[in-house]
C-alpha cells in the first residue's frame, strides 16, 4: 500500500523538479544558512557573549521557525542564556547524535510548554544539527513532515512518536525519496536536496503549463482547500491579513474594473470616464471656502450627479477601509455622510460593506492617511480615469495577474505611493503586502532576501515579487500571518531607533542665487542643485554622500563640503515619502507633502528632486508658534523641522476655526515642546521639608520663570536634599525617573557632561572610539521625546562650583541663556542641539569648598541664585521646626545657634547647617559627641587653619563650650531616650530629612 502512495508523490515531484530551480529556491540558501550557523557555533564554543544574538539573527533570517516559537526563544536566550546554553550543548558540543534530541526536548520544553511544542523543538534541534552537516541533517518542519508522511503512507512509523524518532523518520523518508528518484528521472544529491524537493511539492502552486484538470487533480491529492473564489479569480490564493476587509475591497474593485454596477446601490455604473472627470474637476476646485475635509467635499459635490457622488463614496471607502488606526464608527460615519448627499433614491450601506468597515484593519496608516485624505482621493480619481482609458484586455490581465495589476496602478499620473500600495494590496492581498512605505518595503526585502537567494531587482515589481516569495518561504506551513512590524521580524529589518517616523523639512527656495519657488509650484517638486554631486543612491549613508561631495566639490572649502554633505544626505536618505516640506518666500510659507523618492534629472538648477504635492495657498510667516521661529532661522538649505511637526501637521489639516467635524477621528499629533506649568507647593511638602510654604513656592516660581537655579550655602544646609525633594515633587512621584543627578569635580569635562568620544569595541573585535552621550544629552533627549514634552524633567548638578564650569559647559553656555534657539555641537557640527524647554536645572554650591565669588559672571547671569543659610531665609529655623514636629527638646537647635554665633560674621560662609543635627544618632549624647568630634571640629579646624591652632579650635568650638554658651547643662539631648521614660524605645529615634552627607558635601 505504501509503495502505491509513493508513486503519485514521485510523479508530481518529477514535474516540479523540471519546472523549479531547486538550487535557487531551496538548496543554496540552506547551505548559506549552515555556513552562518557554523560561524555562530564557533562564537558559542569560544564563549563569546554575542553568540546568542548571532544565533538569533541567523534563525530570524531563515524560514525555518515559527514566529511565536522564535519570540519565546529570544526571551529565554536573553533572560537565561546560561540555561539555554545547557540545552544547546547537547547538539553543539561533542559529536552530533540524533538520539540527543529526546534529552534536548526534555530540557527545553519546561521553559514554555505552550509555545515550545514538540514539533517546534525538533525543528530547532534540526537547525542546530544543520550546522554540523547540512547534507546529512536537513531542516525539520513539523506540519510539512507530517503531511508528507501521510501522503506517502508512512505516518504510522513514528510521525507522532518521541522527538528523536520523529526526526529519524524524516531522514529515513528522505533516504527513500533519494532511492526512488532515478526511476522518475529525478537527480538528487543528498538529503538536503531531497528535503527541498519534498517542501516544493507540498507548498508550491502548479506552474502555468499545468492545465486546469491537472492542477485540480494535484490540489485535490495534496489536500488544498479550493474554494469557488479560487476558481472564479485565478491566482488569488495566498495569505490573508484581514479577510473581511479584503473581500469587501475586492467587491468594489472588481465591479469597478469590470464596469459593473456599483455595489453601493446595485444599479449605477460609477467607474466611467464622465463620472471620474467630473469628480476630478470638482475636488480640484479650491474656491469652496474653508472648513474640514467633509464640509469642503460636500460643497464641492453640490449639484453633482448620482454617478459622481457614488464614485466619491466608493473611493473614500477604499481609502479608509484597510486602516487599523481609524475606528469603525469613524469609517462608517464618513461613508454614510457621503451617501446622504447622493441625489435620487436614498442609498444605505449594505450589511456586507458595513461588515468590512467594522472589521479590524490591515495596517496603521499613521498621520499620513488621516490628513492626506483629499490627496488620496485625488489619486484614486486619477486611477479610475486611467482605468477607463485602458483596453479591456489589459484590465482583464490585471484582474488575473498581480504583477500586471502593479503595472496598471504604476501608470496613474501624479503618483502617490502610499495609497497606490494600499490599493495594490486590496486588489491582490494574497500576493501584494500591506506595507505602504516604500523604504520599509525595500528594507524588509533586503533584510530577508537571503531566504530566496538574494534580491531579483529594484523595480517596483521586482520588490513586490521578492516580498511575496519571502513571505511564502517565511510563512512555512503555519496559518499565522507574518507581521513584519512585530518581533521577531521587526528588529531584523529596522534596528531600534532607525525609523524616525514622519518628519518635516525646510528647503530654502533661493539656491545659488536662483529663485526656485515658481518652478517648484508649477512642476510639483522640490529640489537641490547638486550639480557636482555625482549620483549616490537614495538611502545612501552619510559617509557615502560625504565621499561623493568630496569627489565632486574639491573646488570649495572643506567646511562647506561638510555642509553640502549634510544637505544632500538629508534630501537623499532622511527625507521620506509623506514627510512635510516647507519653503519660505518673502512673508509667506508654502507647505507640501513629499510624494516621491529622490531622483536625478538633467537640469543644472535643480538636478536632485523629489515630487511634492504643494498646497497652493501660502501661510503667513508672522507670529508663528514656538518652536517654528527658531527652526526657520537655522542655517542650511535643508533644515530638519521635525521638532515643530505638530505645528506643521496642524497647518496641513487646518480647519475652519471652531469647526470640529464629529465624524472625524481626532488625529494624535506630536506634542509641542513647552515650558510645563509647575504645580504649586503644598502645606504637606513644606511640612515634610520643615520649611515655610511661601519659601518653597518662591523657589518654584523661580524655576518656572528662569528654569535654572542654584542653591548655595554652607555645609549641612540640605541643598542637595531640598533640590531632590522639590524636583521629585514637581515631576510627580510617579515620574521619579524624570529626575537625574550628576556631580561635578575638578576633573569633570564637557565630554563627561554632554558628549565625547570613548573607547568602544568595533568590527573585528578591534578597539576604536565612539561618540557617547553624557547625562545632560541623555536627559535632554528623553525630555524631547513625543509624549514627554509637556512633562517637567530635572537635572540636579551637585557640587557645581567644584568643576571648571567653562570647560564643562562649553558652547552650551549659549543655550542656558537662549532656550528658544539651537546651536551646532562641538563633536557633531552637522547637528543642531536645543535644550528642551521642559528641562529644568538645579545646581548646588557649597560655599565652604570654594567661594561662589569665584563663579564667573556668565554662570551668574544664566542661573537664579538661592541662598540656603542657617541664619537667614528658607533654612533659618529649620532645626527648630524639625524638633517641634517630632516632639523633641530644643537642645540641638540651641547648640547650633550657639555654634554659629561663635563663628565670626566675617566667616558667614563657614557657618554650620542644621542637617548635622537631624540625623538619628544626634538624638543621644554619645551620637552628638561623635558628630562634634568627627564631623564638625575637623571641618572647623580646616576653615580656621592658619588662624587658630587645633587646641584653640576645640576650646572655642567644642561641645562643652557650646553647651555653656547655650546656657544648658550636661544632660540628655532627647528626654524620650532617658531610661524609664514612658516613651523611650529603640523605635522612637525619628528619622528626619536626609542629612547633608547625602549631598556628598564635606
Amino acid at each position: 500500500m505504501s509503495a502505491d502512495l509513493w508513486n503519485p508523490f514521485m510523479e508530481f515531484a518529477a514535474r516540479f523538479a523540471k519546472a523549479v530551480d531547486l538550487d535557487a529556491e531551496e538548496y543554496n540558501y540552506k547551505l548559506a544558512l549552515a555556513e552562518r550557523l557554523r560561524k555562530t557555533r564557533e562564537l558559542y564554543l569560544n564563549r563569546d557573549p554575542e553568540w546568542f544574538e548571532a544565533l538569533r539573527r541567523d534563525i530570524s533570517s531563515s524560514n525555518l521557525m515559527n514566529q511565536y516559537f522564535m519570540m519565546r526563544l529570544i526571551e529565554l536566550g536573553r533572560s537565561k542564556p546560561g540555561d539555554l546554553r545547557q540545552v544547546i550543548d547537547l547538539l553543539w558540543d561533542g559529536e552530533p547524535d540524533v538520539r540527543h534530541i529526546d534529552d534536548f526536548t526534555a530540557l527545553l520544553r519546561p521553559y514554555n510548554p505552550e509555545q515550545f511544542s514538540v514539533g517546534g523543538v525538533v525543528g530547532f534541534a534540526s537547525i542546530l544539527l544543520l550546522t554540523r552537516d547540512p547534507y546529512t541533517y536537513p531542516p525539520y518542519r513539523a506540519r510539512a513532515v507530517k503531511k508528507f508522511l501521510k501522503l506517502v503512507g508512512w505516518e504510522d512509523r513514528g510521525a507522532n512518536g518521541d522527538p528523536a524518532r520523529r526526526y529519524e523518520l524524516l531522514l529515513e523518508s528522505l533516504d527513500e525519496l533519494i532511492r526512488l528518484a532515478p526511476e522518475y528521472g529525478i537527480k538528487l544529491r543528498d538529503r538536503l536536496d531531497a528535503q527541498g524537493l519534498m517542501w516544493t511539492v507540498l507548498n508550491v502552486d502548479p506552474a502555468d503549463e499545468w492545465n486546469s484538470t491537472e492542477s485540480a487533480a494535484f490540489r485535490a491529492w495534496r489536500g488544498d482547500k479550493v474554494t469557488a473564489e479560487d476558481v472564479s479569480e485565478p491566482g488569488r490564493s495566498g495569505f490573508s491579513k484581514a479577510p473581511e476587509v479584503e473581500s469587501t475591497a475586492r467587491l468594489l474593485l472588481s465591479a469597478g474594473l469590470r464596469g459593473e454596477p456599483s455595489p453601493m446601490d446595485g444599479s449605477t455604473s460609477t467607474w466611467t470616464s464622465e463620472a471620474a472627470a467630473d469628480l476630478a474637476s470638482r475636488i480640484a476646485n479650491p474656491d469652496v471656502g474653508t472648513g474640514s475635509l467633509m464640509s469642503k467635499l460636500e460643497r464641492q459635490l453640490a449639484t453633482a450627479s448620482r454617478e459622481t457622488v457614488l464614485l466619491a463614496a466608493e473611493l473614500l471607502y477604499l481609502q479608509v477601509l484597510p486602516l487599523s488606526n481609524v475606528t469603525p464608527a469613524t469609517k462608517i460615519a464618513r461613508i454614510e455622510k457621503v451617501l446622504s448627499w447622493v441625489p435620487g433614491a436614498a442609498v444605505e450601506l449594505s450589511a456586507e460593506l458595513r461588515k468590512g468597515l467594522e472589521a479590524p484593519g490591515a495596517f496603521n496608516g499613521g498621520v499620513g492617511f488621516n490628513i492626506q485624505v483629499a490627496d488620496h482621493l485625488g489619486w484614486l480619481t486619477r486611477f479610475v480615469e486611467h482605468v477607463t482609458e485602458q483596453p479591456m484586455s489589459l484590465i482583464k490581465a490585471a484582474l488575473e495577474d498581480p504583477w500586471k495589476f502593479i503595472e496598471l496602478t504604476r501608470g496613474v499620473p501624479k503618483d502617490w505611493p502610499t495609497i497606490r500600495y494600499s490599493i495594490d494590496y486590496l486588489a491582490w492581498p494574497g500576493y501584494l503586502q500591506p506595507v505602504v512605505k516604500k523604504d520599509h518595503r525595500i528594507k524588509i526585502r533586503n533584510a530577508f532576501a537571503d531566504i530566496i537567494g538574494g534580491p531579483t531587482g529594484d523595480s517596483e515589481t521586482d520588490i513586490a515579487k521578492d516580498l511575496h516569495h519571502i513571505r511564502q518561504a517565511q510563512q512555512d506551513e503555519s496559518s499565522d500571518f507574518i507581521e513584519w512590524y512585530r518581533e521577531p521580524y521587526l528588529s531584523e529589518w529596522q534596528p531600534s531607533g532607525e525609523d524616525a517616523g514622519q518628519r518635516a523639512w525646510l528647503v530654502r527656495q533661493n539656491q545659488g542665487g536662483i529663485a526656485m519657488l515658481d518652478s517648484w509650484l508649477q512642476g510639483e517638486f522640490v529640489s537641490t542643485r547638486a550639480q557636482h554631486l555625482g549620483s549616490p543612491k537614495p538611502g545612501s549613508s552619510y559617509d557615502q554622500v560625504q565621499a561623493a561631495v568630496n569627489a565632486g566639490y574639491q573646488h570649495i572649502d572643506y567646511s562647506e563640503r561638510k555642509a553640502r554633505a549634510q544637505e544632500y544626505y538629508r534630501f537623499l536618505s532622511q527625507m521620506k515619502v509623506d514627510d512635510f516640506v516647507l519653503t519660505a518666500f518673502e512673508s509667506s510659507l508654502y507647505l507640501g507633502v513629499v510624494t516621491g523618492e529622490a531622483e536625478y534629472v538633467d537640469d543644472e538648477t535643480s538636478r536632485l528632486r523629489r515630487s511634492v504635492a504643494w498646497r497652493k495657498k501660502p501661510l503667513e510667516n508672522g507670529d508663528l508658534p514656538a518652536p517654528m521661529p527658531r527652526l526657520l532661522e537655522e542655517q542650511g538649505s535643508v533644515v530638519d523641522l521635525t521638532d515643530g511637526l505638530s505645528v506643521v501637521s496642524a497647518w496641513y489639516a487646518e480647519e475652519e476655526p471652531g469647526e470640529v467635524p464629529p465624524e472625524e477621528e481626532p488625529i494624535v499629533q506630536p506634542q509641542i515642546a513647552v515650558v510645563p506649568q509647575l504645580r504649586d507647593a503644598t502645606p504637606e511638602l513644606a511640612a515634610k521639608l520643615h520649611v515655610e510654604r511661601d519659601d518653597v513656592q518662591e523657589v518654584i516660581r523661580l524655576l518656572q520663570t528662569r528654569q535654572q537655579i542654584v542653591f548655595y550655602g554652607p555645609p549641612g544646609t540640605g541643598k542637595t536634599y531640598l533640590a531632590g525633594k522639590i524636583a521629585r515633587f514637581l515631576a510627580g512621584e510617579e515620574h521619579g525617573d524624570h529626575v537625574k543627578t550628576v556631580q561635578f569635580h575638578p576633573s569633570y569635562a564637557y565630554e563627561d557632561f554632554f558628549e565625547g568620544y570613548r573607547p568602544a569595541k568595533t568590527e573585528g573585535d578591534n578597539v576604536g572610539f565612539s561618540l557617547e552621550p553624557g547625562p545632560l544629552r541623555r536627559i535632554a533627549a528623553e525630555a524631547s521625546l513625543d509624549g514627554n514634552r509637556d512633562k517637567p524633567y530635572f537635572l540636579i548638578i551637585d557640587e557645581m562650583n567644584r568643576g571648571n564650569l567653562a570647560k564643562i559647559f562649553g558652547e552650551l553656555y549659549f543655550l542656558l541663556e537662549y532656550r528658544d534657539q539651537g546651536i551646532n555641537l562641538q563633536y557633531n557640527p552637522q547637528q543642531t542641539f536645543v535644550l528642551p524647554p521642559n528641562l529644568f536645572i538645579i545646581g548646588t554650591m557649597n560655599t565652604s569648598d570654594r567661594s561662589i565669588a569665584m563663579v564667573d559672571a556668565a554662570i551668574r547671569r544664566r542661573f537664579a541664585f538661592v541662598e540656603l543659610h542657617p541664619q537667614d531665609g528658607m533654612i533659618s529655623g529649620m532645626l527648630e521646626r524639625f524638633l517641634a514636629a517630632n516632639g523633641k527638646p530644643s537642645l540641638r537647635a540651641e547648640l547650633l545657634n550657639a555654634l554659629n554665633s561663635e563663628i565670626e560674621a566675617t566667616n558667614r560662609d563657614l557657618m554650620i547647617g542644621p542637617s548635622y543635627f537631624m540625623k538619628p544618632h544626634a538624638e543621644s549624647d554619645q551620637g552628638l559627641a561623635e558628630i562634634w568630634k568627627y564631623e564638625l571640629l575637623p571641618l572647623l579646624e580646616e576653615q580656621y587653619f592658619g588662624r587658630l591652632n587645633r587646641d584653640k579650635v576645640r576650646e572655642k568650638f567644642g561641645l562643652a563650650a557650646m553647651r555653656r554658651k547655650a546656657g544648658v547643662g550636661v544632660g540628655p539631648v532627647d528626654l524620650s531616650l532617658q531610661p524609664g521614660h514612658e516613651s523611650a524605645s529603640a523605635g522612637d529615634a525619628t528619622v528626619g530629612p536626609r542629612s547633608e552627607s547625602d549631598e556628598t558635601e564635606a
